[in-house]
């Protein structure tokens, strides 16, 4: 029964993110080591064990770039005539998170529960290039030119090609490496949920109507132009289903991060993630039960 399925998808992943939230109530921690370790360590070793779980083909990679790049220029051209309409031009980090999904904290458990080790690694393909466009768009979208060189800092990228370029000369890796890169990428999804959680303890919703409209375009229209593209380009299977439920996801913690280190209307992100998150609690199952049932 789909029903049934759904729930063993979203309960786990929702009361992981619970703890976290729990956690952040009785116990003051910094989260800083905690994200340096999972940018630095379990993420690409996640990348890298993934990606060595079957064969990709560079036509396959193209499409979950192609579609990710389509769904954040569809999510920002709805951005920029909603600020032109109100007269709010000026929110520029108003964008941040209504064009960068939660493709990591809350894709990839949903991803791997629903559809298995297929789903997470089509997840993880799709996380590559949203982390790539971050570092590049969203840096410029805070910073302007100067701060795109900041994509060079990111281990991903140099997993990502590490583990890409093995998988499509058909290179594989020791068991004892595989089984070590396996053992801390393993660790990737709890951490980030509970991260997740423990950020979302100490949000507020402030700006409530720009929040509720940000979270609308991110998770509507997310949705409905990963599916337009889906279709578009003949993707189907689970490819289709990961790349759908990616984009539909909520707004993603990195755009608070970044808005509050370039000092871009951190409030408003912080405001707009948080209620995202919550219409997410929402939308997340009825997704999955569309998507579980196709």
């Amino acid at each position: 029964m789909p029903l049934v399925d759904v729930f063993s998808v979203v309960f786990p992943v929702f009361v992981v993110i619970g703890v976290g939230f729990l956690f952040a109530r009785f116990k003051k921690i910094s989260l800083e080591p905690i994200i340096e370790i999972l940018l630095y360590i379990t993420i690409p070793a996640l990348v890298i064990s993934s990606l060595s779980e079957r064969k990709f083909y560079v036509s396959e990679l193209l499409h979950v770039a192609i579609s990710v790049i389509f769904v954040i220029a569809i999510t920002a051209i709805i951005s920029y005539i909603y600020l032109r309409l109100t007269g709010k031009r000026e929110l520029r980090g108003f964008y941040l998170p209504t064009i960068f999904m939660n493709s990591g904290n809350m894709a990839f458990p949903l991803a791997l529960l629903a559809f298995g080790a297929e789903g997470l690694s089509v997840a993880v393909l799709y996380y590559i290039t949203v982390g790539l466009s971050v570092y590049t768009l969203g840096v410029y979208i805070c910073k302007g030119s100067d701060g795109i060189k900041e994509i060079f800092k990111l281990p991903l990228i140099y997993a990502a090609a590490f583990a890409l370029t093995l998988n499509l000369l058909d290179i594989e890796l020791p068991d004892e490496a595989l089984t070590a890169t396996t053992m801390l990428g393993a660790a990737t999804i709890p951490l980030m949920q509970i991260a997740l959680g423990y950020r979302l303890y100490s949000t507020r919703i402030t700006h409530l109507g720009d929040s509720i409209i940000s979270s609308l375009i991110r998770i509507i229209g997310g949705f409905v132009a990963a599916y337009f593209i889906t279709e578009l380009l003949g993707i189907g299977g689970v490819s289709q289903k990961v790349i759908i439920l990616s984009s539909a996801m909520p707004a993603a913690v990195i755009n608070f991060v970044m808005s509050h280190k370039y000092k871009l209307q951190s409030e408003l992100v912080a405001s707009a993630i948080a209620m995202s998150t919550l219409i997410s609690l929402v939308s997340t199952p009825l997704l999955l039960l569309w998507l579980m049932s196709k």
